[in-house]
């Protein structure tokens, strides 16, 4: 998969994409340039959340895109950087695709 490709046209620079799903800073490595960074059942996860709950979940690996129009947001346990809503969301689309394949 090329980064910032699509069906063959280039539209954004490979470089911007790469960069813009890095970590920002050492202190702060679950953001980069506009997006969230996650590792979740051994993939690698970017994503854009909204205040009221809207994502947009990126998965290159599975070449899968999750959009969630919210209306309310969970909370962060424990300090920790991704809302438990997130991995939720995550799971439910992986179990609708198994059933699919059924």
């Amino acid at each position: 998969m090329h980064k910032g490709n699509w069906e063959g046209e280039q539209i954004l620079d490979t470089a911007y994409v790469e960069k813009s799903l890095s970590p920002r800073l050492k202190s702060s490595p679950y953001y980069g340039y506009s997006w969230w960074l996650a590792n979740y059942k051994g993939k690698k996860i970017a994503y854009m959340r909204g205040v009221l709950g809207q994502y947009v979940i990126i998965i290159p690996e599975d070449r899968l895109m999750i959009v969630r129009l919210g209306k309310k947001r969970d909370f962060y346990p424990n300090g920790k950087p991704h809302s438990r809503d997130f991995y939720i969301y995550i799971d439910e689309v992986y179990e609708m695709l198994k059933g699919e394949k059924n």
